[in-house]
This record gives C-alpha cells, structure tokens and sequence, in this order.
C-alpha cells in the first residue's frame, strides 16, 4: 500500500475511535502515525493485525469499564504516549521489512493485548490481586498486581492477536508469538512492580502514579524510579517482546 493511501485509511480510522471516545485527540495523531507505517510496510494484513490488538480492547474498556480505581490513572481515551508506548515500536520494526521484522512487529502486539486485557478483565476479578514479585494481596489496580482473571484475559487478547497474524507468520510463528505476548504481560507487570514510580498523597492519605495527585497537592515518593511511568512500563515491555520477537524467527 502507498504511503499516501495508508495515511487517509490510517487517518479516517483514527478519527472514528476520537468521535467514539476510544482516542484523544493526540492519540487520534499517534495512531494515525502508527496506522500509517504498518500500512505501508505489511499491508492490509499488517493492519488487520494493528486492529485485532486496538479494536477489542477499545471495546472491552468502553462497553465493561474498570471499577473506580484508588489510583489516579489515566482514562480509558489513549493519548499519544499510550498509543505509542504499546503499538509503536513493533510499528517502528516492521517498517524495516522482512520476516523477522514481520514476527516481531506480532509479538510486540501480542505482548500489548495482552497486557491492554489483563488490565481490562483483572480489574473485575472476584478475587483481589497480589503482588507478582512478593506475593501478597495489594490493592485493585495497584502496580504490578495479577490475578487468574487477569492472566486468562491476557492469554485471550495475545491468543486474538497472534491468530490475526497466521497469515503473515504461520501457524508456528503465531503459536511463538502468543507465548512471547504471555511472556510479555508477566513482564510488565514485574516491571510495574519493581521499577515503575509509586507515589503517596499524604493530603488524601491515597497512593498515586504521578509526582502530582488529582487533588492538586504534590505527592511523595515511595518506590521504584520516579521518572518511570505505566507508559514508560509498557514501552519497556514491548520493546522487550518485540526484540524477543525478531529473535525467535
């Protein structure tokens, strides 16, 4: 496809999911970029992959929203940094072009649904998480907290995406590229346990992703890297499965 034609169906796309509320405007950008390079690079098929990770969990958040969080984290509208954190580096492979590029751009994916689902379902689950390096129970959304609910939707969201990209890998490669995606979303969330940034409001007596909680008071560092957010997680997670990816083809 012509990069000119991947960009107005790349466009036309991400301004659908900002009408529907799936995007905000700088993520509406961000996919359209993303849209673009994996257009041109593998064609419909590529894009067919790029939705089978997009639209579902567009879906899921909107039509089954998490419950209230005691976090304070971003909606479920991406911006630009979610965009690009879970789709943009296996965007960025791809473009190289080839076989192993191919697999990595899948395994990447498959490593972002899954996570993108293990959020969306874990935050349902009847039973509360635990900490995936320690072991005990933490709070509903709490970094780095798993739960079987959440695993099983993660095994379903990389198995979607992997079989969407049988047509570019094989059967064999979309059978590597799940166990890459469930690899992925463990990973993810060690990283969210041990390195991401975990913040404390001591005016609201409320834990925080960010150095400035919602009430508009700043908050006080309790863990992990202060600079590292979920954004940078993911993007750490990806880049990881992506390169894992190239590798294993």
């Amino acid at each position: 496809m012509s990069p000119l034609q991947a960009a107005v169906v790349s466009g036309a796309v991400s301004a659908l999911a900002w009408r529907a509320g799936a995007l905000r405007p700088s993520g509406a950008a961000a996919a359209t970029l993303v849209g673009t390079v994996v257009l041109t690079a593998a064609g419909w098929a590529g894009g067919a992959v790029l939705m089978a990770f997009f639209l579902p969990a567009s879906v899921i958040s909107r039509w089954w929203p998490a419950p209230a969080s005691a976090l304070d984290p971003k909606d479920d509208r991406r911006d630009a940094w979610q965009v690009l954190a879970n789709g943009g580096i296996p965007a960025l492979v791809v473009a190289f072009g080839g076989p192993p590029a191919v697999m990595a751009f899948a395994a990447g994916l498959a490593a972002a649904a899954a996570d993108t689902w293990a959020t969306a379902l874990g935050a349902h689950s009847p039973t509360p998480p635990r900490h995936i390096l320690k072991g005990h129970v933490v709070s509903p959304g709490t970094s780095g907290g798993v739960t079987v609910f959440g695993t099983v939707g993660a095994a379903a969201g990389a198995a979607l995406v992997a079989a969407s990209a049988v047509p570019l890998i094989g059967l064999g490669g979309a059978a590597v590229a799940f166990g890459i995606g469930v690899a992925g979303m463990l990973l993810d969330s060690a990283l969210g346990a041990g390195v991401q940034g975990r913040f404390h409001c001591d005016y609201c007596d409320r834990p925080s992703e960010w150095t400035m909680h919602r009430c508009g008071h700043a908050t006080r560092l309790e863990g992990g890297c202060p600079l590292v957010t979920n954004d940078g997680v993911n993007a750490l997670a990806s880049l990881v499965a992506t390169a894992v990816g190239w590798a294993a083809y």
